[in-house]
C-alpha cells in the first residue's frame, strides 16, 4: 500500500496544465493583429468600388499599405455618403475617408497626416474662365453636393453673395448631369472637387463644362473614430502615413492618378492656411 499517496497532486497538475492553456491562448490573443473597419464612399479616383466590388484607389491602397505596415487588418466598405458618415458618428466603424480637415472635423475624429491634395472649382456650361465678369449683377444657381465640405464652402460663398442661390444636391454625379443638362439655368455653376468631376466627365464622354474658376485649395485625410482604447490605433497609422510620404511612397501610389499628394507633416499638427485666399478670387469673379 502506497502510505504517500497526495490527493492534491492530480489535481495540482490539473490546475498547471489550465494556467499554461490560459497563458498560451492569452499569448496567442497578444500576437493576433488588430483588426479595424474603414468605411467610404463613391469617390473616383480617390476611392470607389472596383469591378469586382471591393474597395479600390489611392487612398485604399494608401491605407491598406499603412495598416499591414503597423501590424493591421483593415477592410474598407463602399457605402453611400450619409450611411457612412452615419455608422461613423454611432461608432459602427473605426475610420472614414476622405475628409477635409476643418475645426469641426478635429471635434469629432482624431485626424491622420493629409495624405493628397485636391481643389474646390466652379463648373460652368455656357462660358469658359473669366466669362461670369460679364454676367455681374446677374442671379444664378450655383450646386455643390452635400452635406460635405464642398456644401459648407457654398454657404460661406453665396452668404456674401446677394442674388446667388445655393442648391444643394445628395450626389456629387447627380450635379455634374445636372449643370450639363442645364438644370440649374443658363448662369448656373457647379461647385466640385476639380478631379472627381474630371472622372466623371471622362467616363461619361461630356465635353461641355468648363472650369470657370478655383475657389479653394485643400488636403485629404483619413479621420479615426474615437472609441475606447482605441487611442494609439490612429497614431501608429499616421506614423505609417509619415513615414510613406517621406519615402515617396505616397506620390508614387497618388501619380497614375493624376493627383498630388500633400506635403509632408506630422500627425496632430495644426494645417496652416494658405498665404493666398482663394476664396476672396471666387467672389471677386463672382460679384
Amino acid at each position: 500500500m502506497n502510505w504517500n499517496f497526495n490527493p492534491y497532486g492530480l489535481a495540482g497538475r490539473r490546475t498547471r496544465l489550465l494556467a499554461l492553456a490560459l497563458c498560451f491562448g492569452s499569448m496567442t490573443a497578444a500576437a493576433a493583429p488588430v483588426a479595424m473597419h474603414f468605411v467610404t464612399k463613391q469617390f473616383p479616383p480617390y476611392a470607389y468600388a472596383g469591378s469586382n466590388g471591393q474597395a479600390a484607389g489611392p487612398m485604399v491602397e494608401l491605407l491598406f499599405a499603412a495598416c499591414a505596415k503597423a501590424g493591421m487588418e483593415c477592410s474598407v466598405s463602399v457605402l453611400p455618403g450619409r450611411r457612412a458618415y452615419r455608422m461613423a458618428e454611432i461608432g459602427e466603424a473605426d475610420g472614414i475617408f476622405p475628409i477635409v480637415d476643418s475645426p469641426d472635423r478635429r471635434a469629432e475624429y482624431d485626424l491622420s497626416p493629409d495624405v493628397v491634395r485636391g481643389r474646390y472649382v466652379l463648373l460652368g456650361s455656357s462660358c469658359d474662365r473669366g466669362c461670369v465678369q460679364q454676367l455681374d449683377g446677374t442671379s444664378r444657381t450655383v450646386a455643390a453636393f452635400g452635406p460635405s465640405e464642398a456644401s459648407r464652402t457654398l454657404q460661406r460663398m453665396v452668404a456674401a453673395m446677394p442674388g446667388t442661390m445655393a442648391q444643394i444636391e445628395p450626389d456629387h454625379q447627380i450635379v455634374v448631369r445636372k449643370l450639363e443638362a442645364g438644370r440649374y439655368g443658363k448662369n448656373g455653376l457647379a461647385l466640385v472637387n476639380d478631379a472627381v468631376a474630371r472622372w466623371q466627365m471622362s467616363d461619361a464622354g461630356e465635353r461641355r463644362l468648363h472650369e470657370v474658376a478655383m475657389v479653394r485649395a485643400f488636403s485629404y485625410t483619413y479621420a479615426f473614430v474615437r472609441k475606447p482604447g482605441s487611442e494609439g490605433r490612429g497614431r501608429q497609422l499616421s506614423a505609417a502615413i509619415n513615414e510613406f510620404c517621406r519615402s515617396g511612397k505616397t506620390a508614387q501610389i497618388f501619380k497614375p492618378y493624376k493627383l498630388l499628394a500633400s506635403g509632408c507633416q506630422p500627425a496632430g499638427e495644426p494645417r496652416f492656411p494658405s498665404p493666398s485666399n482663394p476664396m476672396r478670387y471666387a467672389y471677386e469673379i463672382l460679384r
